[in-house]
């Protein structure tokens, strides 16, 4: 096989794993657009619906949130745990760096399995000020029965970093509580709320909770512009690789030393391969004995042709 063969096919290697990468991205884009859509109608089609009970959407209080069911406004009656706010950190709100409120609320819903169930409820957010020691003031949330309007949400992922003691850097139930100093018996723990209303109002009231986004994101045109990278890689390396199989690279150029020296010599020069033009034989400088040599034959040529004409005459 031929150098530029070679290169040829390494080539084509290269851009076959060029494009599927691109297509695999392009997929992955695709997905998550996906995804995003389905969280989008999820917010539209529950985000304003009518408010439910807890246990009209949970079967237990360990038991996980439906996708489906996620931000549904839920009405809750009970107590706040006193003096057990978490602090949650790294949750910037509309640019400004904020702590987001975690309390404890035990529900009070006799007959049910949640009686007696502790939630977590997101109050809210303050700004965090100078630094993110926790060193705030913590609004504190009614200390009576209040009747609250949450929407539910799925329980975030555990975080493996470690925290300050009363903070947490998601909102897992489980660790949040434990970072409360908490163990409460029965735990709603595939769910957290967050909070619309309190009745009665606290005294002073925490920032209020964004809506979330309903924008879909670039993730649709990115998946386009992955497909359109593999196809562009295809179409430029295949260029590439049909000029070196052609014998088109500049190092793969045949040299005039290469040039077949007769016609057999040209009939065995590989197909597609372009032939070496015969090159004129360079002059020759003469040496000096070639020099003498031809002056004596010049001299002896000249005798030779003045002894004929004398006979002529």
């Amino acid at each position: 096989m031929t150098g530029s063969a070679r290169r040829a096919l390494g080539i084509v290697a290269l851009a076959v794993v060029l494009a599927v990468g691109c297509t695999v991205a392009g997929f992955w884009q695709w997905h998550r657009g996906e995804q995003r859509e389905r969280a989008i109608h999820t917010v539209i089609a529950n985000y304003t619906a009518d408010p439910v009970t807890l246990d009209a959407l949970l079967t237990a209080p360990d038991a996980p949130l439906p996708a489906e069911d996620a931000w549904r406004p839920v009405v809750l009656e009970g107590t706040y745990v006193p003096g057990a706010t978490v602090l949650l950190r790294n949750r910037p709100v509309a640019g400004t760096p904020s702590f987001h409120l975690l309390a404890p609320f035990t529900v009070a819903a006799p007959g049910t399995a949640f009686d007696g169930a502790v939630v977590v409820v997101d109050r809210g957010w303050v700004p965090i000020g100078t630094d993110a020691s926790g060193d705030v003031e913590v609004p504190e949330p009614p200390s009576c029965t209040v009747t609250l309007e949450v929407r539910v949400r799925p329980a975030e992922r555990r975080s493996d970093r470690d925290a300050p003691a009363g903070q947490a850097h998601s909102i897992f139930p489980a660790q949040v509580l434990g970072s409360a100093g908490l163990a409460p018996e029965t735990v709603v723990a595939g769910t957290y709320a967050s909070l619309v209303s309190e009745s009665p109002p606290p005294a002073v009231v925490p920032g209020p909770l964004a809506a979330p986004s309903t924008d879909y994101g670039p993730h649709r045109s990115y998946a386009l512009q992955w497909w359109v990278f593999a196809l562009g890689g295809l179409v430029a390396f295949g260029v590439i690789a049909y000029r070196e199989w052609r014998g088109l690279g500049a190092d793969d150029a045949p040299s005039d030393d290469d040039a077949p020296a007769d016609d057999d010599a040209a009939r065995s020069v590989p197909a597609g391969t372009r032939p070496a033009r015969p090159r004129p034989a360079r002059s020759r400088r003469p040496t000096a004995e070639e020099e003498e040599d031809a002056l004596i034959d010049a001299q002896d040529a000249l005798a030779a042709t003045q002894a004929s004409e004398t006979r002529s005459r």
